[in-house]
């Protein structure tokens, strides 16, 4: 039976890199599968599974279709048909460390934030039945005609936000892949962060194929096979499509890269001058890894920024949950001296 999950992201950089550097040792493939699968244990389903793939003529990159995200599939897929396999194993492996690393800052900035959203949340709770009901009784007056609005408001604002969140969601997936990349370069914040990531994977996986000499129309064309689609996203296919019909109509590369907001402009000066495609691979492999280094960059900000933006909302929140206690217990206390 095959399995369908897919590699932890911890496996896939341990998996790709030690792949890559078995390549670039002198094994070959099924040597390199054989030397992995005795030296760990919990992969031999896996790897016992991508052997008689192999074995029954499939592509390497066919064979972890299962188990590994499309943006990968692509780049072995690629490299997998003009060279540089064991290379590209490596490199992916080293991004994954990096986007691992990442993923793990995050979650360590995020969590104190988040256990304090979530007691603030039970806090509101207590507050809206338990709390309140006692608070009435006390004031001997009927509950529903005089609700604290620091109790009634946030329940009113997240209602509100649920049914414009469905709304939008709805609205959302009638769009097409592409308007749905425009509108996400636009947004504040996170826009620069997804242009800057889209231009870092279309100069990566341009640099594989222009190294191989083949010219940018080839590649729109080898990309946009239909053996290729089973590897790309619609995102990805979609900006294909796109391209392939903008360059048919006799456009320069450098327009279309200035005139597509998903696109950093500095990947435009590349296409310039006409060079010739492994030289301009040559330039885009450097170009690649800073646009990645870039990207981390603003992931970070990012993060230093959402964090101290968390403790505000939280913080006005405990201000806001302390005030709907003591207000109605002064607004009592008054009562008595009158």
């Amino acid at each position: 039976m095959k399995h369908t999950k897919r590699f932890k992201q911890q496996q896939q950089i341990v998996f790709f890199q030690s792949l890559g550097a078995l390549l670039q040792s002198g094994y070959d493939m099924a040597q390199s599968l054989d030397t992995l699968f005795l030296a760990h244990h919990s992969w031999r389903s896996w790897l016992s599974d991508i052997q008689k793939d192999l074995a029954a003529g499939q592509s390497f990159s066919d064979s972890l279709r299962p188990y590994v995200s499309l943006d990968i599939l692509l780049q072995l897929r690629l490299a997998d048909q003009h060279g540089n396999l064991s290379e590209s194993l490596i490199l992916i492996g080293k991004n994954l460390r990096q986007i691992q690393r990442q993923k793990n800052k995050i979650k360590q900035v995020m969590r104190y934030p988040m256990i304090l959203l979530i007691i603030l949340g039970a806090l509101l709770v207590g507050i809206k039945y338990f709390i309140s009901p006692i608070l009435n009784q006390w004031q001997n007056v009927d509950m529903s005609e005089n609700k604290s609005l620091f109790v009634s408001m946030p329940f009113v604002v997240t209602t509100i936000l649920l049914i414009v969140s469905v709304m939008v969601m709805i609205c959302w997936f009638k769009i097409s892949s592409r308007k749905k990349l425009l509108i996400l370069v636009k947004l504040p914040i996170i826009g620069a962060i997804i242009r800057t990531i889209v231009t870092y994977q279309v100069s990566q996986q341009l640099t594989v194929l222009l190294a191989n000499g083949l010219t940018l129309p080839q590649v729109l064309e080898s990309l946009s096979d239909v053996p290729q689609r089973k590897v790309v996203s619609k995102t990805a296919s979609a900006i294909i499509a796109h391209a392939k019909q903008y360059l048919a109509d006799g456009e320069s590369v450098e327009n279309y890269i200035l005139r597509q907001t998903y696109f950093n402009e500095s990947l435009a000066g590349y296409f310039a001058r006409g060079q010739a495609p492994k030289i301009i691979a040559k330039h885009l492999s450097y170009y690649a890894k800073t646009q990645f280094e870039m990207a981390m960059r603003q992931i970070d900000r990012l993060i230093n920024t959402i964090q101290p933006i968390c403790f505000g909302v939280i913080g006005l929140s405990i201000i806001g949950v302390y005030m709907s206690m003591l207000l109605p217990m002064y607004q009592s206390i008054g009562r008595l001296y009158q």
